[in-house]
């Protein structure tokens, strides 16, 4: 047998509803590198359009790539791909999650994992090297992932790793997570899993990845590629002068600096100039080893308070970074919770999860410590498994927490009296807060409390806008729960949110089939269609943040307009999720009028010859990408040149969720390295995947794998669009690549001059994408001169016989 370089070469596949536990080849998806790819070539080939999420016939695909536990840099990555419960209708789509799980499967001897079917009985998926079995998961459902893990790791030995799914996901919450490593997850995958009763899947792994290269080269290459490498999210400039720097723009998040005090420490540690103390003429800025003391999260989302919690600096396995902070706040233990807990981005930032509650909620921040709402938030969603769709959740419910009906096309000033035809009275939903309209017959009646301090036959409005515990009885003061600030808030909610209380039959005899908690857990995209009054917010206002679909913007317009815009619009059925571009975006160099240095490696970019879609640079003036001075007061019209990185980005973040690896921290497009002029390598990839696999290929080699596996997608969605709403997918132009009309100069919905795409010169983005891509350009569908081009011509009798193949 050949051995096999970066793939182990097996496929572990799980049918639950018969217990058979098979293995196979990899082959037949290598085409598809793994990952993404081979996600989507599953749901093409095994199912169909009319699949419902928490169907039988859906499957669930963890699928890691041939650089996964390679020891690559910032190569511990997992993608799951499933059909996405939040989505409406539900379509394919795909979360990722670090940690080292991937890893640990890949030293279990297996690429991937297909699961299939529903088990008769919760189990969980018990994985070590060759021995694979199903076990009885009835002593942890209904339990936390906290506790199922602890338990899970008892029994396989401390060096197993878990991804498992809370009570959320049990219970089939839209919005439910799988998680892995304390902080790692697979945001909207929850409820598939739970749809399958598969509680967790616990791997230890004994072997190793078969590396092609010897190991004088593959230790010269990841030197050179750690000497490349910034800080959290590619930042190759410190945010302060720092004695070596040439440049201190302010806002990277290279946060380390002197005064920078790890108090946790013992002693405190001083993080320091992050200079090269051991090589002082050595060209990088800090030792390849002290990476990770560039990228201070508890400094950069707190302050000196995050520091002096931060108990240490996590991550992902082969990651240098260490985004991650694991802090320690006592004042949780006094709520029943572990005083330690771990994340970054969204669940320290205080504006897109379910943390800064009286801050970003309401509009009122009595409390001294976010910190402390933040990473009990963070605690609790991590035990529950809860997703917030890169804040979607919040945004849409903050919204419309805080509003009251208005006169607008829904709610007129007056109605017909139903008891006088043909006279009117005043509409009695104008005035009340906006939830209540919606809410108020439903699930505002007395239930039992489920808070301390809270007297029984208290309404659920009546809930959310709880007293706290005072020395009088209740109903004085009026002080709420929400609006104080009180953590228990959180508490509560997100145990309605996890486990909704369906059917419940209350004091009055009268039954209800949801509660609050159940509405939070459908998601945005679903609230959307259910509230007209939010669906139309949500696309008109910038404070809403959908971008399209009812999924969030994530980097999209204030991220160099059109190449952010495209982005969003062309990718997924959730948030984009893409970091390429953003993560050069705000690398820190200069892009003023006089120091234009982001300009020119973006133009360097693309215009080298390296990429698949480089474009001829001989259009003066046509920038791939404006200074900052001109954004976003006056960005400048589109042109092949932005179509160019806007076309790398999408396909990079395809190709790195396929290899596997970290789409928030690489590619390396710049570098911290001023002998080198601050260029990074556009070419990492391929010199990685090469000296992984033995497979000697280009840049250009790789990103026409990753297209294949884009254009894959893209016709996979159109088919299933077509299935759910017949004519939406044979027009993707129009009714996929979508950009909400906050989003343009002429909206007239808001006074915000942030957001000023000309709406006249959408066609001509979508036009140049489509020619880079080889879509059809009155579509956006593949043609199938494109399909057969990237080895996907079996994809067109079942295209063409959908309508869904271009003339």
């Amino acid at each position: 047998m050949a051995v096999s370089y970066g793939w182990t070469g097996k496929v572990l596949r799980v049918d639950l509803s018969t217990g058979a536990i098979t293995t196979e080849s990899m082959d037949a998806y290598k085409p598809y590198l793994g990952g993404t790819g081979m996600g989507w070539k599953v749901l093409w080939d095994e199912v169909p359009p009319g699949t419902h999420a928490f169907d039988a016939a859906n499957k669930l695909i963890f699928a890691t790539g041939p650089i996964t536990g390679s020891g690559s840099p910032s190569s511990g990555r997992t993608s799951v791909v499933t059909l996405w419960p939040v989505a409406s209708p539900e379509l394919p789509a795909a979360g990722h999650f670090g940690g080292h799980w991937g890893p640990e499967l890949k030293y279990a001897g297996y690429d991937a994992i297909i699961v299939q079917g529903v088990s008769a009985k919760p189990v969980w998926l018990r994985i070590e090297d060759e021995k694979v079995t199903l076990e009885d998961a009835s002593e942890i459902w209904g339990e936390g992932i906290y506790r199922s893990t602890n338990h899970i790791v008892n029994l396989m030995g401390s060096d197993a790793h878990v991804v498992c799914i809370g009570q959320a996901g049990e219970n089939l919450v839209r919005m439910a997570a799988l998680f892995t490593d304390r902080s790692h997850r697979a945001g909207g995958a929850g409820g598939v899993m739970g749809s399958k009763r598969l509680k967790a899947i616990g791997v230890r792994g004994t072997g190793a990845v078969r590396i092609a290269a010897d190991k004088a080269k593959w230790k010269s290459l990841n030197q050179y590629f750690l000497s490349l490498m910034g800080a959290n999210n590619q930042c190759v400039v410190a945010r302060e002068l720092q004695p070596w720097s040439e440049y201190s723009p302010g806002g990277t998040r290279w946060s380390g600096r002197p005064g920078v005090l790890w108090g946790s420490s013992s002693p405190p540690l001083d993080v320091g100039t992050c200079a090269d103390v051991e090589h002082p003429t050595a060209d990088a800025p800090s030792p390849i080893n002290k990476i990770g003391m560039r990228t201070q999260k508890g400094f950069n989302d707190f302050g000196m308070e995050g520091m002096r919690r931060t108990v240490r600096m996590d991550g992902c396995h082969a990651c240098p970074i260490r985004c991650h902070i694991a802090a320690e706040h006592k004042e949780l233990e006094g709520y029943g919770l572990t005083a330690f807990n771990m994340n970054t981005c969204m669940g320290n930032s205080g504006s897109g999860s379910y943390n800064n509650t009286a801050g970003t909620w309401t509009g009122v921040n009595s409390t001294s410590n976010p910190m402390l709402l933040a990473y009990m938030a963070n605690n609790l969603e991590g035990d529950y498994g809860i997703w917030n769709d890169y804040g979607q959740w919040h945004y849409a419910w903050t919204w419309a927490y805080r509003n009251n009906v208005v006169v607008d096309q829904w709610n007129p000033a007056t109605i017909p009296d139903p008891n006088n035809p043909g006279q009117t009275i005043p509409n009695p939903d104008l005035g009340k807060p906006y939830l209540q309209k919606y809410l108020s017959k439903q699930i505002f009646k007395g239930q039992a409390a489920t808070v301390a301090g809270v007297p029984d036959g208290t309404s659920e409005w009546d809930r959310l806008k709880t007293v706290k515990p005072a020395a009088t009885a209740y109903p004085n003061p009026p002080l709420t729960m929400l609006d104080q600030g009180d953590p228990r808030w959180l508490q509560w909610i997100l145990a309605e949110i996890s486990m909704p209380k369906t059917n419940t039959v209350y004091a009055d005899g009268n039954k209800f089939p949801e509660t609050l908690g159940y509405y939070m857990g459908l998601g945005p995209p679903r609230l959307a269609q259910l509230w007209p009054e939010l669906g139309a917010a949500m696309d008109i206002l910038p404070s809403v943040h959908q971008f399209k679909m009812g999924h969030t913007s994530h980097h999209g317009v204030e991220t160099q307009a059109w190449i952010g815009a495209l982005v969003n619009a062309m990718t997924a059925v959730r948030d984009a999720n893409t970091h390429t571009h953003q993560n050069f975006f705000t690398n820190g160099l200069p892009n003023s009028s006089a120091i234009p240095l982001k300009q020119q490696i973006a133009q360097e970019i693309a215009t080298s010859g390296n990429s698949l879609f480089s474009v001829p640079d001989n259009s003066p003036g046509e920038w791939a990408w404006d200074v900052d001075s001109n954004l976003p007061a006056a960005p400048t019209p589109m042109n092949l040149a932005r179509a160019s990185i806007a076309a790398q980005s999408i396909v990079v973040y395809e190709l790195q969720n396929s290899l596997t690896c970290c789409n928030y921290t690489l590619p390396v497009w710049a570098s911290p390295l001023k002998s080198r002029n601050y260029r990074g390598d556009t070419t990492l990839d391929a010199q990685v995947f090469s000296a992984v696999t033995g497979q000697t290929v280009t840049q250009k080699d790789l990103e026409t794998m990753a297209l294949r596996n884009y254009t894959l997608y893209r016709a996979l969605l159109a088919r299933y669009m077509e299935y759910w709403n017949p004519g939406t997918g044979k027009n993707m132009r129009n009714n996929f690549d979508q950009i909400s009309n906050w989003c343009f100069k002429d909206k007239g919905t808001t006074t915000s001059s942030a957001f000023i795409l000309p709406r006249g010169e959408l066609d001509a983005a979508k036009n140049l994408m489509y020619q880079l891509f080889g879509f059809d350009q009155a579509t956006g569908l593949p043609t199938s001169t494109s399909l057969t081009s990237l080895g996907l011509d079996y994809m067109i009798p079942a295209l063409q016989a959908a309508g869904l193949l271009p003339a």
